[in-house]
């Protein structure tokens, strides 16, 4: 009977590469009929919204959402126009095309306006964009041997892998109160989803989050007001290839959202629709079994390794931190608004198994002097964790401002969460192919062999180099497990 081999493939995903990468982007804009000419530009911020991601083509498509403050001399009151300006990012990176799905980290380096004449602006903005790309891996390793006095060793590893990425979108569309003092105007808005908890129910999964909103809003009485809410939604997401008794993580961004005043006789009310994108990660934890090694006892063969490197990821680990911020007034309730806040890149330092990581919060917060006039002020925090780990990839996401104001005080505090992915290589040695070879003349071999075992070897080293076999070295040296015991060690031949 000739040797047979059989294989299995293991299929999972993987980080297989990382791009960063700017773009710059500048336009001129009129000013709608609607909005009043600029005097004096105050600021101008902007949320970056990835639309559209090609990985054949290395293409990232999507827009800057700038909201430009300013002052007229036409009205009374601060202003603002929402301008949206496209961009498209080539990224020249060949690993890209291999890849299934692509985790896009977003920041702006740059966000200006300024004024050409009272209705026409200069809008400049640079993106950097970090593009993590995830791609499919294949291991085909030796699962099973069949063949004639075929001896074989198994080995068995425990393995977390990535074993499904998918990315899906929903739409979410409510209501809610502005409060008595009702609106006049949206200045200004901020949208951030974040996920409460994800459940696979079969073919599907089931995904709640929370939609964080703070907008900034002129009242009826010309003045300014800062409004926070929490809106909640869920999706079902359908079709989703996940295997069964995963760890699931599903991570959420705005792709686009309109914020509108909705008005009534009775009450006044803001309405929000917004598009989100889902992407889903599944961890699983399963056992291989795979064939490292073979021989026969009754033939010669040659037998080909190979040593395939597969990566054990687990979920990212996230750590919050807080950037606060003091603002303090001679005079009694400060207001105060965070316009653009900006987290820079982490950076890592990986030391006996524990990652430092550390960033600086940068933000705007308008605020109003001591005559009621709109004023800018920027402020910058380093933040730092310590994580457990040495994560090859890292990144940092912030949430809404939280503004708590007392008398003659306001206290600023943005959550920070230091995200950080843990990839660790393991390398499996497996059988790859084997082929009999025969013996030209057949030398004579002893039945028995008596010697002392060398430094380092195992039981199946000395089976192997002796044509023998694992159970009949134990049983004739009356042997409970592979420990080789001192002294003198009696083989018995099998091969023929």
């Amino acid at each position: 009977m000739e040797t047979e081999l059989k294989f299995e493939q293991i299929q999972c995903y993987d980080l297989l590469t990382k791009a960063v990468t700017t773009h710059e982007e500048t336009t001129e804009t009129t000013l709608p009929d609607y909005c009043a000419t600029a005097s004096r530009i105050l600021d101008a911020t902007g949320q970056l919204l990835v639309r559209e991601k090609q990985a054949a083509e290395g293409l990232l498509r999507g827009e800057v959402r700038v909201s430009v403050l300013y002052l007229s001399e036409e009205t009374e009151g601060l202003q603002s126009v929402t301008i949206m300006v496209p961009f498209t990012c080539e990224i020249n990176e060949p690993k890209l095309r291999e890849c299934h799905m692509l985790q896009v980290h977003s920041r702006l380096l740059l966000c200006e306006a300024k004024p050409i004449t009272g209705r026409k602006l200069y809008l400049r903005v640079i993106p950097e964009l970090t593009v993590l790309g995830y791609g499919q891996r294949i291991l085909r390793l030796c699962s099973g041997a069949e063949g004639k006095g075929l001896q074989v060793r198994v080995k068995k590893r425990d393995l977390c892998l990535l074993a499904a990425v998918e990315e899906r979108s929903c739409t979410t569309a409510q209501e809610f109160d502005v409060g008595s003092s009702g609106a006049e105007e949206i200045l200004l808005s901020q949208v951030v989803p974040r996920i409460t908890s994800c459940q696979q129910i079969g073919s599907k999964v089931v995904v709640k989050g929370e939609m964080d909103i703070s907008a900034l809003i002129r009242a009826a009485d010309r003045k300014l007001q800062g409004i926070v809410q929490t809106l909640p939604f869920s999706q079902i997401l359908d079709g989703i290839t996940v295997p069964s008794e995963c760890r699931l993580q599903v991570e959420a961004a705005p792709a686009e959202w309109d914020l509108r005043l909705v008005r009534s006789d009775s009450a006044c009310r803001m309405g929000l629709t917004a598009r989100i994108t889902l992407q889903v990660y599944a961890y699983q934890k399963r056992e291989i079994c795979y064939i490292d090694d073979l021989y026969s006892i009754c033939q010669s063969l040659k037998t080909q390794v190979e040593n395939s490197t597969i990566t054990q990821r687990v979920s990212p680990a996230c750590m919050r931190e807080w950037a606060e911020e003091q603002l303090e007034s001679g005079r009694g309730t400060l207001f105060a608004y965070v316009t653009a806040f900006d987290c820079g890149s982490a950076i890592a330092r990986c030391d006996n198994g524990r990652a430092e990581l550390a960033t600086t919060v940068r933000m705007r917060v308008l605020y109003q002097d001591e005559n009621g006039a709109p004023v800018m002020a920027e402020r910058s925090r380093e933040i730092s964790t310590v994580m457990e780990g040495c994560p090859d990839t890292v990144w940092v996401t912030s949430g809404i401002a939280e503004l708590r104001g007392n008398a003659g005080t306001c206290q600023v505090r943005i959550p920070v969460c230091f995200c950080g992915c843990v990839g660790e290589p393991v390398e499996l040695r497996t059988v790859t192919a084997v082929e009999e070879c025969a013996e030209d003349k057949p030398q004579p071999r002893p039945s028995l062999v008596l010697r002392r075992p060398c430094s380092g070897e195992c039981l199946w080293d000395i089976a192997k180099q002796h044509g023998s076999s694992e159970e009949a070295i134990k049983r004739c040296n009356h042997m409970d497990d592979d420990t080789i015991p001192e002294g003198m060690l009696l083989i018995p031949v099998l091969r023929s």
